[in-house]
């Protein structure tokens, strides 16, 4: 018997970041406009999320997505029809960061009318907990020890460092890290594209005393002549990510081997299954599979946390902590404990909304 959605809700938040000096060599900014959408059937809410970003759609562009042509689609809709429904959405021309909104809610929906966490929707759990990897923005040495150390207080122990502003300052960054805290802390880097492809060779070799596990993007990633490039020649792993946002672009990295590792993200891929096609594309050809992130409600993490634990051979630590760098997120349930994203037997996502 079919079950209708018989009301979608829109909410804009504000979220103040908790490091109000934010930035990266491409963009600064001190607060995210995020949005959570309900999808509410027979009384039971399926919650989903997303968040504007600077470099891709503002809050005013992705609150008409998602009040337009997404509440359009998902309206007196059948809740079992799943298959269906992303396909509209694919064909309605949508930012992927209005469309992972609807994906989430829907899975979230199916899985409280089911009672099962949405990782058995997703195949099932390989393992109870996902390694949080947290990003921390372009700082002076000395405020980037601070910072790491107090999340390093809080348990974690897996760090992405934005990087970007020439080669000596950024050895110097990862130098203080090393030398505050030898080899108790995991360190990946993202230059956000700021190097050129012989600088970014360079930079990958300055670094390699350090024991870094990626460098990130260190190119404009439109480039793939020079990805190409810099990943034969680099003694540390070159993760691509703008790059990649579909199976075709997977496609087309892959086969030219332009990087040894590819970060998927739920907001730029636009929905999970998705991330999991890309994910196979790529270990078909031996690339690895890391799960980035950026600043959005806990809900966009935790889908990711229960992606990263249903998808075999993918990279140990993820970026499944970005919603603890925001304040103001409504949702609750989200649990990080020693570093960790635990993944319970609560149906759905396990979040509640709290206060509205």
């Amino acid at each position: 018997m079919a079950i209708k959605i018989n009301d979608v809700r829109v909410r804009r938040i504000k979220m103040p970041r908790v490091d109000p000096a934010w930035r990266t060599s491409s963009y600064a900014a001190n607060a995210v406009e995020g949005f959570i959408l309900e999808v509410i059937a027979n009384g039971t809410v399926g919650i989903g999320g997303t968040a504007a970003h600077p470099s891709n759609i503002t809050g005013d562009e992705l609150e008409a997505q998602l009040n337009g042509p997404v509440r359009d689609i998902l309206m007196g809709a059948d809740v079992y029809a799943g298959g269906s429904l992303r396909e509209a959405l694919k064909a309605a021309d949508l930012h992927t960061r209005a469309s992972i909104a609807a994906d989430l809610a829907l899975y979230d929906l199916l899985g409280k009318l089911a009672n099962l966490p949405c990782y058995v929707l997703l195949g099932g759990r390989l393992r109870p907990h996902v390694t949080v990897v947290r990003m921390v923005g372009i700082k002076p040495p000395a405020e980037l020890q601070a910072t790491v150390g107090e999340l390093v207080r809080q348990g974690l122990t897996h760090f992405k460092v934005k990087i970007g502003t020439g080669l000596g300052e950024d050895v110097a960054r990862i130098r203080a890290l090393r030398d505050a805290f030898g080899n108790t802390i995991w360190i990946g880097v993202d230059g956000n594209g700021a190097y050129t492809t012989d600088q970014a060779i360079e930079l990958s070799k300055a670094l390699e005393p350090y024991q870094v596990g990626l460098i990130e993007q260190p190119i404009d990633y439109r480039d793939l002549d020079g990805l190409v490039r810099i990943t034969a020649a680099s003694p540390i792993p070159i993760m691509a990510d703008q790059c990649v946002e579909d199976v075709e672009s997977a496609l087309a990295l892959c086969q030219r081997r332009a990087a040894h590792v590819v970060s998927i993200k739920a907001t730029k891929m636009g929905f999970l299954d998705e991330c999991r096609r890309v994910t196979e594309v790529c270990h078909a050809f031996g690339i690895r599979v890391h799960i980035g992130g950026s600043a959005v409600p806990a809900v966009v993490d935790v889908a990711a946390a229960h992606l990263a634990a249903s998808l075999p051979g993918i990279d140990n630590e993820s970026e499944v902590g970005e919603f603890q760098a925001v304040q103001g997120d409504p949702l609750r349930g989200a649990t990080i404990r020693n570093g960790r994203m635990e993944l319970g037997t609560t149906p759905g996502w396990g979040l509640t909304l709290a206060g509205w």
